[in-house]
């Protein structure tokens, strides 16, 4: 454990906490026993992973930094056109600075995002692995349907669609997101016990209700506030990620009014 340790202790030094983020280990076999074929990750059962995730303070301390310095480099404010995904090349940014600063601990790790496939698959279930490390309850609909009870009802969801389950933060409620998975193959640790998850919701009824917020309403947000969360979003945070990617630019020009003292 020692060794899995000083690596936890290297990705936290890069990703701190003030900067809004959280890592959380698991052995991949207590992933695979919870998922099955066919998202089974081909390592052996006590292999290390680090799941991350992104609280508050990384859009609005984190992130918020990044992109003044990006528009300080740039010369301008007006950069859609270079970067049309700001959190993603933020985190992108970030994942390749801790890659290098890996090196010196472990040279043989793999990054997984909750990116499609070709074949329209998910590589790895992001809900699962936050359930299955302890960091955030998983409330899947399968566990909450009643003999006598047609739940959740047909025909409320588009075409295409499947009525999915929610995570929910014993801190941040709904106000957080699964960013990445560190597989580290060469780092067995068969005697970690990971941590249990804390359900916030008790009653049935309650977690009914969140997983019909979350499904037919999820562009209100109002999903992300069951549990009564100590910490939510701001409103510049909500803001954002409520409107379409295309003027989610336009949110953040406040930030960049003043340019260089928003940097701490």
């Amino acid at each position: 454990m020692e060794r899995a340790e000083s690596i936890k202790k290297a990705v936290d030094q890069h990703l701190p906490s003030k900067d809004g983020f959280e890592t959380h280990m698991f052995r991949i076999g207590s992933y695979n026993r919870s998922v099955g074929d066919p998202f089974s990750l081909p390592y052996d059962d006590s292999t290390m992973a680090l799941l991350i995730l992104s609280t508050p303070d990384m859009f609005d301390v984190a992130f918020r930094k990044w992109v003044v310095q990006k528009t300080m480099e740039f010369g301008s404010f007006d950069m859609s056109e270079f970067v049309s995904s700001p959190i993603q090349s933020f985190l992108e940014d970030r994942l390749e600075d801790l890659s290098e600063k890996l090196q010196s601990v472990e040279e043989n790790f793999e990054i997984l995002h909750d990116y499609m496939t070709p074949q329209r698959r998910p590589k790895i279930l992001m809900q699962t692995c936050g359930h299955v490390a302890g960091a955030a309850f998983y409330y899947q609909p399968c566990h909450f349907q009643e003999d006598g009870l047609a739940w959740p009802s047909s025909g409320r969801m588009g075409p295409n669609l499947k009525f999915i389950g929610l995570s929910l933060h014993p801190i941040y409620g709904g106000h957080f997101a699964f960013r990445s998975v560190l597989i580290f193959p060469n780092v067995l640790i068969p005697d970690f016990k990971e941590s249990v998850p804390l359900p916030i919701l008790k009653e049935a009824s309650e977690v009914r209700t969140a997983l019909e917020k979350f499904n037919y309403n999820w562009k209100d947000s109002g999903f992300r506030d069951f549990g009564n969360p100590a910490r939510r979003y701001s409103t510049t945070q909500m803001e954002f990620f409520g409107r379409p990617v295309a003027e989610r630019w336009e949110v953040l020009r406040p930030w960049i009014e003043g340019g260089a003292k928003h940097i701490d």
